[in-house]
C-alpha cells in the first residue's frame, strides 16, 4: 500500500500540472477557439506526459471547456452568446444562494479577507503579458465568497461557472479591448462585503446580483457585437461546419486522440 500511494503521488502532480497549464492555455486564449488540441504540441510546449495529457484533458471535458469529437481529438468549443446568456443566468441562481449562506455561516476572518479582496485595484483590458487583471482580481472574490458558504457542492460548481467567466472576459478584452463603460470592481463588490457583515441574507443576495448583472450588461453586449460582425460570423459559421462534418463523418468505435 505504501509503494503504490508513492508511485500514484508523482502522477498526481504531473497531472494537476497538465490541467493547469492546459486550463489557463484554453481561458487566456493562447490556445484559440474551434481549435483540436495537438496531443504532441501540447506534450511539447507545457513538458507533459501522454497519460497526464490525456487525464487533464478528460478533467476539462466535464468541466465544459473541452469537448470530445470521435476519432479528432478534443476540441476548444465556442462560446455562442446564448451559452453566455445562460452562463449568466446559471451564476445569478448560484451566487445568489451563495451569498445567503456566506450572511449566516462566515466567520470575522473571512469576512476580512472579503474585504481585502473587494478592495484590490483592477486594471482593464490586456497586459502586454497576456494577463487580464480584472478578471483575475474579480475571479478571487467570488471564489472567496463561495468558499465562505461552506458548501463544497457549490464551491465546486461556482469554480466550474467562474472559470468560463473568466474565459469569457479573456476573449472580449482580447477582441475588444478596454471599455471605458465598466464600473469599478470596489463599487460593486463593497455592498456585497457590508451586507454580509450586517448578517443581511437578502441585501447580500441582491448585491451579488447587481454586481452579476452589470457584469452581464457590458460582457453580453460586447460579445454579442464581436459575434454579430460580419467577419466573425462568418468564420464561427465556417468553424461550425466544419465541426459538424467531422462529427458526421466520425464512425462509433474506439476513440483515439
Amino acid at each position: 500500500m505504501v509503494g503504490n500511494t508513492k508511485e500514484s503521488t508523482p502522477t498526481r502532480t504531473l497531472t494537476e500540472k497538465a490541467y493547469l497549464c492546459i486550463k489557463e492555455g484554453i481561458v487566456r486564449g493562447e490556445i484559440g477557439e474551434g481549435v483540436f488540441l495537438s496531443e504532441k504540441k501540447i506534450m511539447n510546449r507545457y513538458r507533459i506526459g501522454r497519460t497526464p495529457f490525456r487525464e487533464a484533458c478528460n478533467r476539462l471535458h466535464h468541466e465544459h471547456l473541452l469537448e470530445v469529437v470521435p476519432h479528432r481529438g478534443y476540441l476548444v468549443p465556442e462560446m455562442s452568446l446564448q451559452e453566455v446568456r445562460d452562463l449568466f443566468e446559471l451564476r445569478v441562481l448560484v451566487e445568489g444562494a451563495v451569498a445567503e449562506l456566506a450572511a449566516v455561516r462566515a466567520n470575522t476572518r473571512e469576512v476580512d479577507e472579503l474585504a481585502r479582496l473587494a478592495g484590490q485595484n483592477s486594471r482593464s483590458g490586456l497586459s502586454s503579458k497576456g494577463g487580464n487583471n480584472r478578471a483575475e482580481v474579480n475571479k478571487n472574490f467570488h471564489l472567496q465568497l463561495a468558499s465562505m458558504a461552506h458548501n463544497r457542492e457549490l464551491l465546486r460548481l461556482e469554480s466550474s461557472v467562474l472559470e468560463r467567466s473568466r474565459r469569457l472576459a479573456y476573449n472580449v478584452a482580447r477582441s475588444i479591448g478596454v471599455q471605458r463603460q465598466e464600473l469599478s470592481l470596489e463599487r460593486l463588490h463593497r455592498p456585497i462585503v457590508d451586507a454580509i457583515r450586517r448578517r443581511d441574507r437578502e441585501a447580500a443576495r441582491q448585491a451579488v446580483i447587481h454586481d452579476i448583472q452589470q457584469a452581464q450588461t457590458i460582457l453580453v453586449g460586447l460579445a454579442g457585437r464581436e459575434l454579430g460582425e460580419p467577419d466573425g460570423g462568418a468564420k464561427r459559421a465556417d468553424a461550425k461546419a466544419k465541426l459538424h462534418e467531422s462529427r458526421t463523418a466520425a464512425r462509433p468505435g474506439k476513440h483515439h486522440n
